[in-house]
């Protein structure tokens, strides 16, 4: 494992110094790095989030880990580089972060949502089979030739020798059967 390198082009003695001094220890020089880099990381990371307490999180995450790793540090010719990209790749975390938790909650209303339709649809399709066993004889199987066996009204008057008008009407009382009765659902 290399310690950092400041001897690049673009490194600032301050952060150079900073980061050599918080690479052995030192609480103060990381102290100084993260007033001095904050406000500009934490802007870099509200134009990523657009949020400024998730921002704010991000740029502590990052020197959290910063102080964490502070030992074994990779080489870096221009710390403000290295932290900006730190900050960059916590911001993308995130955002993945919140992409899936939207993913997730979008299919668990999905389930939830086609789960509940489910039984409803079950529900319905009981009581619409019960309301068609309780119609009147000739009235049920009007009305299941014309639905069921796709037939129309003159076809199905000659099929049972009775009037077009019977057939109508016969109709006419099975829908207003099933719309009182289902009327719940519709």
């Amino acid at each position: 494992m290399s310690r950092i390198s400041f001897a690049g082009i673009g490194v600032t003695p301050l952060s150079s110094v900073l980061l050599q001094s918080m690479a052995i220890f030192n609480e103060q020089a990381f102290e100084k790095l993260f007033t001095d880099r904050f406000g500009g990381l934490h802007a870099y990371a509200f134009s990523l989030l657009k949020d400024d307490n998730e921002a704010e999180e991000a740029v502590q995450a990052v020197f959290c880990r910063l102080w964490e790793r502070r030992t074994s540090l990779p080489a870096a010719n221009s710390p403000k580089a290295y932290l900006y990209g730190c900050v960059y790749h916590a911001c993308v975390d995130r955002l993945r972060r919140r992409k899936l938790e939207r993913v997730r909650r979008i299919e668990n209303e999905t389930v939830s949502v086609g789960a509940a339709a489910k039984v409803e649809l079950v529900e319905l399709q009981a009581r619409f089979e019960r309301v068609v066993a309780g119609l009147p004889d000739q009235c049920r199987h009007i009305y299941q030739l014309s639905r069921f066996g796709g037939l129309r009204y003159r076809e199905i008057a000659e099929q049972l020798g009775i009037s077009i008008k019977t057939v109508e009407a016969q109709m006419s009382k099975a829908l207003k059967r099933l719309r009182k009765e289902l009327a719940d659902y519709l």
